[in-house]
């Protein structure tokens, strides 16, 4: 017991020190003018740091929503030269719903990365007790849905079903030049 209260006493300075240095070195980077690559590898070495600090394991263990959500933010990063910033209201253990949440949240972003020329995304995402909404905004060129051809899958597919499977709702606002917004809403609770 004595050991155990040692390490922990240690941990809890290690993260303090680093959270009064590291990471507030990494945020000031994130936001300082910095090109993009320095700022989006800023912003996964913090995540990386706040996930080992705090117990978290991002992208090996998809336990909790906001787990997921942060692993799918740093897969988008990865591969498109884009800052993806996640804010979280609450967090819940995942189920077959809020898998089909992230996964049309990861394809809202996606599609922000490719098409909005915007060089960020914002992730919102608040667990209350009935619900889970999710809203993915970027600042970017924006489209009118109306335009969106039948051959285009990605909106009808892999965000609306997607969502509506999982008994869910779906709202698109955009315009051209003046962004765009993905309302997701899940219920939560038995099927």
């Amino acid at each position: 017991e004595r050991l155990e209260r040692i390490r922990s006493e240690e941990r809890a300075a290690v993260a303090a020190h680093l959270h009064d240095s590291v990471l507030q070195t990494l945020a000031l980077i994130q936001r300082s003018d910095s090109s993009p690559e320095i700022a989006r590898l800023a912003r996964r070495q913090e995540r990386e740091l706040r996930s080992w600090l705090y117990g978290r394991r991002i992208g090996l263990s998809h336990g909790s929503l906001g787990e997921a959500v942060e692993a799918m933010a740093d897969r988008v990063e990865e591969h498109h030269a884009v800052s993806v910033d996640v804010v979280a209201v609450g967090d819940c253990v995942m189920d077959d719903r809020l898998v089909a949440m992230v996964e049309a949240c990861g394809e809202a972003v996606l599609n922000a990365a490719r098409h909005s020329g915007d060089a960020s995304v914002s992730v919102f995402v608040e667990v209350r007790p009935d619900r889970v909404e999710a809203f993915v905004r970027d600042r970017g060129r924006g489209f009118s849905p109306g335009d969106v051809g039948d051959d285009r899958h990605g909106i009808a597919h892999s965000i609306r079903a997607r969502i509506e499977r999982a008994g869910g709702k779906t709202a698109i606002s955009s315009a051209l030049g003046a962004g765009t917004e993905v309302h997701l809403w899940i219920p939560r609770g038995s099927a």
